[in-house]
């Protein structure tokens, strides 16, 4: 082994330009849609929560929206195709 032979990792920041920047409603609406997601586990939960804290927004999830959730009642039927008859 040589003198340079050593392993580091070194991480990259990638630079966000103007156009490119996260929209925040579209991060807050991420972890507000984690809350409501009853496949989020408890630690998931608890960072999104801190997360829309720190962001100054509110976490608060209705009931009806996790009961629906949780039985997998969509808000709006879904669109089915039809398939031609051949």
């Amino acid at each position: 082994m040589g003198f340079f032979s050593s392993s580091t990792t070194t991480t990259r920041h990638h630079r966000r330009s103007i156009f490119h920047r996260a929209d925040k409603d579209r991060v807050a609406g991420g972890y507000k849609a984690a809350l409501a997601n009853p496949n989020t586990t408890h630690r998931g939960r608890k960072h999104a929560k801190a997360e829309l804290h720190s962001m100054g927004r509110s976490s608060h999830v209705p009931f009806m929206t996790r009961v629906r959730r949780t039985l997998g009642i969509r808000s709006s039927p879904r669109r089915t195709t039809r398939r031609a008859a051949y």
